[in-house]
């Protein structure tokens, strides 16, 4: 699982974070309290979250060959 937060400033894209930047919880919300006080909506900024979640299967693999 990881977060992304994009911020944009009067609806055009500004920057987004990568995947791993953020992939706790605890991280992302340490993270949008700093992304929302350096940009903050009454200047025009949206700052935006998505949470992904992935999930993995381990295989041998001599099965690939």
């Amino acid at each position: 699982m990881y977060y992304e937060f994009n911020v944009s400033l009067g609806g055009r894209h500004l920057f987004a974070t990568a995947e791993r930047s953020c992939q706790d919880s605890s991280k992302a919300k340490q993270l949008a309290h700093t992304l929302y006080s350096k940009f903050p909506e009454s200047e025009g900024y949206s700052v935006t979250c998505t949470r992904y979640e992935t999930s993995s299967t381990r295989i041998a693999a001599v099965d690939l060959l």
